[in-house]
């Protein structure tokens, strides 16, 4: 039996690739022409002996900070526009995933040379943010450890968390309610036909999938599944995350804590923290989440290193150090039951921006989040879905040059 030729396939179920099927539901004249591949969940393990597939994704969490205060104005844009949708994806699928308790950046070199910290507070007002610099920072958010020298920007509005999970169900939900088919299955190679023949997708099944156009948005897997001729400029960079279980009583403690972004003042391991409140992990526990931006980043290429980063634990000294400044620094005296440690991989284009371009007739990519998509997923789905349907850009309030893809020189990817 001759295998069905969709109009569409969009490679990968993540936040991008979610949203860009979503936008594609509403879109399409007829959405049963499109399909949706993507892996279902791996839950990554300790030692070398471990067995389980060797695809990964970064959105396997409960909580990732959402806001429209940032030092960039195109993400700030794309985050602004994706708040803004939130509400209509989580009415029309019955799934909430958004948590509305605000957003707090805090630098102790405001308004200094080199710091983002007024920069991010102007290009937030410009997009629409509810933020303000907070002089009482200190009696509002009691159990944070602030210096003296620091100082705080608050957002409010829908400023945040988005639980990742949950919102890629959201986004999957719609659009299979609209039409479109979604498979869980890895996909392995992608074959041009030649002039007119589009595009066989093969999978870790052995299924194969036609496809007269496909997007591909596999994250930091994409090289992967790209000839020689065509690797991206691309550094992933492996990063490490520190979830610290607390008890009921902390939890109350620490009601009303926003989502942080903490610029510290020396640290020799990390320029910069990060986290969410606590919030309740699919084990039934609640974590404080913490992360951070390092000093010097592992960086990851090639498949048999991905599959040893994320059989691991993430890296100690960076555990350590996160650990250390959350007891220590960000919140003294914080009653920790346990701590787990999880390993991630962020992947930044040459730009900073996701690439999204046309890489041939029937070739069309999403991918590359440069640590910010996650928020701001929504719109660049939608940019995505756009592209791809229309062959060319078509979005107007952002310029295509910021997206195109650059390729690496004799089709090895620069790390």
């Amino acid at each position: 039996m001759a295998a069905k030729h969709y109009s569409i396939a969009v490679l990968g179920l993540g936040c991008i690739g979610s949203a860009a099927c979503r936008h594609l539901s509403m879109s399409s004249p007829d959405p049963s022409t499109i399909i949706g591949i993507g892996e279902a969940e791996s839950t990554p393990g300790t030692g070398s002996n471990c067995s389980f597939p060797t695809v990964f994704s970064s959105h396997y969490d409960q909580g990732r900070i959402t806001r429209v205060v940032d030092p960039d104005a195109v993400w700030s844009h794309l985050a602004a526009k994706s708040i803004s949708n939130y509400p209509e994806v989580e009415t029309k699928s019955g799934i909430s995933f958004h948590g509305r308790v605000g957003f707090l950046r805090v630098s102790p070199f405001y308004g200094g040379a080199g710091d983002s910290l007024a920069r991010s507070l102007e290009v937030g007002l410009q997009n629409g943010a509810e933020a303000e610099v907070a002089d009482d920072a200190s009696s509002r958010f009691p159990y944070f450890g602030f210096g003296d020298e620091d100082v705080a920007v608050v957002e409010n509005g829908g400023a945040g968390y988005v639980n990742p999970r949950e919102m890629v169900r959201a986004q999957l939900a719609i659009a299979r309610e609209n039409g479109i088919r979604l498979v869980q299955e890895t996909v392995t190679s992608i074959e041009r036909l030649g002039e007119g023949g589009g595009v066989k997708i093969s999978t870790r099944r052995g299924t194969s999938f036609l496809a007269a156009r496909v997007l591909i948005c596999t994250g930091a897997y994409t090289n992967f599944l790209l000839p020689k001729s065509l690797q991206l400029v691309v550094k992933i960079r492996a990063v490490s995350v520190v979830l610290a279980e607390i008890d009921g009583d902390e939890v109350k403690r620490l009601d009303g804590m926003p989502c942080f972004i903490w610029r510290l003042k020396s640290n020799p391991v990390l320029h910069s923290v990060y986290g969410c409140p606590p919030i309740q992990y699919p084990d039934g526990r609640t974590y404080l989440k913490i992360g951070g931006t390092t000093w010097q980043p592992k960086i990851v290429s090639t498949e048999e290193e991905f599959l040893e980063w994320f059989h691991g634990a993430g890296c100690k000294v960076e555990t350590d150090a996160l650990l250390e400044v959350l007891l220590r620094e960000l919140v003294p005296g914080l009653r920790v039951k346990s701590v787990k440690t999880k390993p991630c991989v962020v992947s930044y284009a040459a730009r900073n921006y996701p690439y999204m371009d046309k890489l041939s007739d029937e070739v069309f990519l999403a991918a590359f989040g440069c640590g910010a998509s996650a928020k701001s997923s929504d719109e660049i789905g939608k940019m995505a879905s756009s592209l791809v349907c229309n062959g060319e850009w078509s979005y107007d309030q952002l310029d295509s040059s910021l997206f195109r893809a650059v390729f690496a020189v004799d089709g090895e990817c620069s790390t």
